[in-house]
């Protein structure tokens, strides 16, 4: 039987960046990877559209302020490792990187690989022994005490029999199942008496079942609010939203998700922590399925009337359709003339008190509403092992000595944009030097 100081279950980014700080501080052939597929990083590669939004320069301060009770839980993982110490580990291999709008962060070369690349080279140097093709359920693991009665964890099945003095789950989530999350970790953690909120898919697109809408596939809205109601305020967030071929999807609308979601009653895991199936998914009832667009958040519905008021003199013989080219994007124009029922020829002269009304409130209230989420577009997940339940200063679980956790596998969940990497790059940074240096003087 093997023996390691460190086994970590799941190589994506907090897996493999956790084997790295543990093995630059126990040194080689002390830290192993237990990964269920064929290679590393499966789900790395498709980040960012395959071109790695690694990061986002947002302040780690600001940056806590996403994650409402998981603030004080993230926050010394964060600060632990932040954003330009987590770009120094690829700088120093000569990647270099650039920011983009919303300070998301990428590699100049824009390809994913080269971050995978970097890391499994790291991985090589300081001796980390990785075992492809080496599932790990639950069942697997037994936590026992050696003749020195020392916690220890015994990992054995038809591909793997090894002993090590601590694990680290890091397997992920349940997006993208094809890459290999298909909620894993979650069985590990319950089996080490571990509790598991509801687990929701996290940063998805909205199914729009309109037919001319969907005919504007390719079309951003920029700039715009976007919001549903809660029962006692309006949750909104303000940024582009696409048109698809399936409806509305883009960075408001997946940020938004994330909150409808979270209000939401359901679960996509059975009572036995398997995903449900897809038709079973589709059937569960959304908090709302009513969202609302404001296309001109910096103006009240009075500016709108006011502003249609004054200019209707002297624009009088133009079409509405041309003078809505001062609130719209020209190719939605005839869309949203058409769902209010104005004719888009009518000239301004004739444009009538009730469709000045129209226009202003539907450019500041204009309802869609969801016909299903777009589950297999989801990003990230939502829910996972409970925070309270493991220490925010190491990660190491409170129930189960030596047990650590890392990534997705964690309640937490951040916007589009980077955080979530950043998330799973800190935790496994963190996770991997608690763990190494509670060994270090062995």
């Amino acid at each position: 039987m093997k023996e390691y100081k460190i086994a970590i279950i799941g190589g994506g980014p907090a897996g493999m960046i956790a084997a790295i700080r543990a093995a630059e501080i126990l040194g080689p052939n002390a830290v192993c990877i237990l990964e269920k597929n064929e290679s590393l990083g499966k789900k790395l590669l498709l980040t960012g559209g395959g071109r790695c939004n690694i990061t986002n320069n947002t302040p780690i301060h600001d940056q806590l302020n996403y994650y409402n009770k998981n603030k004080n839980f993230l926050k010394h993982s964060l600060y632990t490792l932040p954003q330009d110490k987590l770009l120094a580990i690829f700088e120093e291999k000569d990647l270099e990187f650039h920011q983009e709008d919303n300070k998301r962060v990428f590699p100049d070369s824009e390809d994913a690989h080269d971050i995978l690349d970097i890391l499994e080279e790291y991985l090589e140097e300081l001796g980390v022994d990785v075992y492809n093709n080496t599932p790990i359920n639950a069942q697997d693991i037994e936590h026992e005490l050696n003749e020195r009665m020392e916690p220890v964890f015994e990992i054995e099945n038809e591909k793997i029999s090894l002993n090590a003095s601590k694990i680290i789950v890091s397997t992920g989530g349940i997006t993208y199942p094809n890459t290999g999350s298909d909620g894993d970790g979650y069985k590990i953690a319950s089996h080490m008496n571990h509790t598991i909120t509801d687990i929701k898919p996290g940063l998805v697109s909205f199914n729009i079942d309109d037919f001319l809408l969907k005919t504007l596939s390719g079309l951003t809205l920029e700039n715009v609010e976007v919001s549903f109601k809660d029962k006692k305020k309006k949750i909104s967030v303000k940024g582009d939203i696409l048109i698809s071929h399936f409806g509305l999807t883009g960075p408001a609308i997946i940020d938004l998700s994330n909150r409808l979601l979270e209000k939401s009653d359901l679960t996509v895991l059975d009572d036995k922590l398997n995903l449900k199936s897809r038709d079973e998914i589709e059937e569960l009832e959304l908090f709302t399925n009513r969202i609302t667009i404001d296309f001109t958040p910096d103006l009240t519905e009075e500016d709108i009337k006011n502003q249609i008021t004054k200019d209707s003199p002297k624009n009088g013989k133009m079409a509405i359709k041309n003078y809505m080219k001062k609130y719209l994007p020209n190719n939605f124009i005839d869309y949203f003339l058409m769902k209010i029922d104005i004719n888009p020829k009518k000239t301004m002269a004739n444009i009538t008190k009730k469709d000045k009304n129209k226009l202003a409130e539907n450019l500041k209230r204009h309802v869609f509403e969801i016909e299903s989420l777009e589950m297999d577009l989801a990003k990230v997940t939502i829910g996972g092992v409970k925070s309270k339940e493991i220490d925010a200063k190491t990660l190491e679980s409170k129930y189960v000595e030596g047990l650590y956790f890392a990534g997705e596998v964690l309640e937490v969940a951040g916007p589009t944009g980077g955080y979530n990497l950043q998330i799973a790059f800190s935790t496994g940074y963190l996770a991997g030097q608690e763990a190494a240096n509670s060994l270090k003087n062995e």
